[in-house]
């Protein structure tokens, strides 16, 4: 079983911290809020309860995405792992993978006509593809250099 981790941009990176900040900053505040002001008036109550939720829930999501983001090659299927979000791809189901070289995207098509694009950093994409097809070796594997391919991927 191989690991791949999924590739965010700097830009994304920066977006998550800052919502893990403005989270921890919101839950920091309503402790203040709840400290210098009490609980008289019920309302008070279930807004301190909602944006202490929030920002639990903020931390929780973004921390997830950022630890536990990865590919995960095993025999029988290729796991997907994005945060607390788990995707399951069987690999006998893959009908083959396609590197396009214009855009540098890494894609599998299934069987039943659906296809996920794979986002690790590009230098792993040989790894990646050699782990898949040590699994199963009916998947075609090509790579596409002409603009029509790409098109028809967006379309």
């Amino acid at each position: 079983m191989r690991s791949f981790r999924f590739r965010f941009t700097k830009l994304i990176y920066v977006l998550q911290v800052a919502a893990m900040i403005l989270a921890a900053a919101a839950i920091a505040y309503t402790v203040y809020r709840m400290l210098t002001r009490g609980f008289g008036d019920p309302s008070l109550i279930i807004q301190y309860v909602l944006l202490l939720l929030f920002g639990v829930g903020a931390l929780v999501i973004f921390s997830a995405m950022l630890i536990r983001s990865v590919y995960t090659v095993g025999e029988k299927e290729i796991v997907l792992r994005f945060g607390l979000i788990k995707s399951v791809y069987k690999i006998k189901e893959i009908e083959s993978i396609r590197l396009f070289s214009k855009t540098n995207k890494l894609v599998l098509y299934f069987k039943n006509e659906k296809y996920t694009v794979i986002s690790v950093k590009p230098e792993w994409y040989s790894d990646f593809i050699r782990e898949v097809l040590s699994h199963n070796l009916n998947i075609r594997y090509d790579v596409s250099i002409s603009d029509k391919d790409e098109d028809d991927l967006a379309k």
